[in-house]
C-alpha cells in the first residue's frame, strides 16, 4: 500500500487513542492522586517521515504519564482547560488526516478508472 496512506492511517490511530486518553483524563479530573496521561507519537512520526524508520508499521503510539504537569492539593494533575484545548486540537488533527486519506483514495480511484 502507499506509504502516505500508511502514515495517515497511523496518525489517525494515534489521534483516536489520544482522544480516548484525554477523555479519560477528564473523567478523572476529580480523582485524588490521578496523574494525567497523554500519547507520545510525534517523535516517532517524525522519524518515519524523515526515513529513520524502515517500516512504518513498527511505529506505535505510546500512552505515558505526564509527570511534568502541575498537581493540585489533592495530587491531581488534570486541568480542565488544558484537556479541552488538547481535545479540540487533537480532533482537528484527526479530521485533517481523515480528509487527506479520503483525497488520496480519490486520486487512486481516478488513476485506476482513468477519470479526471
Amino acid at each position: 500500500m502507499n506509504e502516505t496512506v500508511e502514515i495517515l492511517g497511523k496518525l489517525m490511530d494515534a489521534t483516536a487513542l489520544r482522544q480516548k486518553v484525554l477523555s479519560n483524563n477528564l473523567a478523572n479530573a476529580n480523582t485524588p492522586g490521578y496523574i494525567r496521561k497523554d500519547v507520545k507519537f510525534s517523535a516517532a512520526l517524525a522519524e518515519a517521515l524523515d526515513g529513520s524508520v524502515d517500516d512504518i508499521r513498527k511505529v506505535q503510539p505510546e500512552v505515558i504519564s505526564d509527570t511534568d504537569a502541575p498537581v493540585d492539593s489533592r495530587g491531581n494533575s488534570v486541568s480542565l482547560q488544558k484537556e479541552m484545548g488538547e481535545i479540540a486540537q487533537n480532533a482537528l488533527l484527526y479530521d485533517f488526516a481523515a480528509e487527506m486519506t479520503g483525497q488520496k483514495f480519490n486520486l487512486l480511484r481516478k488513476a485506476v478508472s482513468g477519470t479526471k
